[in-house]
């Protein structure tokens, strides 16, 4: 086992060199040059008018180490299943995320970058709630599959079943209540900005004229806990960014001042904030 884990390391530190080998990012006549790669060489031109925001990525792994990459939000993205650990809209792969926020600024042409400067509203306790309910119900059903199959075949899936419960199930609670920490959403500026995400944090910001739509959703758990899910729709990348499990109030609030001529016909001025449809829509920034 210790072999294999040495092999491991080795290997994914090898495929990283190869992939970042010579990592160079600059602004040129208006477009974002990438030049990475060293057995196979890697350039991305992306041009500036294209670009319709950033999106800071923190892995658990670099969170824990303080930090992220940065990823295009860009119109004319399309990432294959190939092509998602190679994935051609990452600017700069994991740093330090100071460096990351301070490159941010600079492809953004701002002083500071948005995933910075916004104050995120935090969710209704109820999102918490959902959390840590997924998290800890995944736990417990890995101990109770595991209790099962013990009582019908091997004695010892027993001391697992006990063992995964006693290490999982904190974890799960670990986890739930970190993903609610790191819900939230707000304006900074010309940018939307939305955060969610434990294993894989992410920190999106999108440039308010980008946005192109408003989809609305609610399962029937989240319209008994008076929760939504708004997504901003968008021609860049894969065509639309989640705010999930926001209050119902929070998320017609937060689309009406983003882009107020969009979902604003469709609001109940009688009643203050009202129902909305399912979908708004407009036309594409070109």
């Amino acid at each position: 086992m210790a072999i294999g884990l040495v092999l491991g390391v080795i290997g994914s530190l090898g495929l990283w060199v190869e992939l970042w080998w010579g990592f160079r990012l600059t602004r040129q006549s208006g477009n974002l040059l990438v030049r990475r790669g060293l057995l196979t060489r890697r350039s991305l031109t992306l041009e500036e008018r294209r670009l319709r925001g950033i999106e800071v990525v923190e892995p658990l792994g670099a969170r824990l180490a303080d930090g992220a990459r940065l990823d295009a939000v860009a119109s004319g993205f399309t990432v294959s299943i190939d092509e998602q650990r190679n994935d051609p809209r990452t600017l700069l792969p994991v740093v330090p995320k100071e460096l990351a926020h301070r490159v941010a600024a600079e492809i953004l042409r701002e002083p500071m970058t948005p995933t910075e400067a916004a104050i995120l509203t935090p969710h209704p306790p109820a999102a918490r709630r959902r959390r840590l309910v997924w998290a800890v119900g995944a736990a417990v059903g890995v101990a109770l599959v595991l209790a099962v199959l013990g009582l019908l075949l091997v004695e010892a899936l027993l001391h697992l079943a006990w063992i995964s419960a006693v290490v999982l199930i904190p974890a799960a609670v670990w986890m739930g209540l970190d993903a609610y920490r790191a819900l939230g959403h707000g304006i900074a500026g010309e940018y939307l900005v939305a955060r969610q995400g434990s294993v894989r944090r992410s920190t999106v910001a999108l440039r308010r004229d980008g946005v192109i739509g408003w989809v609305v959703t609610s399962s029937p758990m989240q319209r008994r806990a008076g929760l939504v899910t708004l997504t901003a729709t968008t021609a860049a990348n894969h065509g639309g960014y989640k705010i999930p499990d926001a209050g119902e109030a929070q998320a017609l609030t937060l689309a009406d001042r983003a882009v107020p001529d969009l979902i604003s016909p469709f609001l109940d001025v009688k009643q203050g904030v009202g129902a909305a449809p399912r979908q708004a829509a407009r036309q594409p920034t070109p």
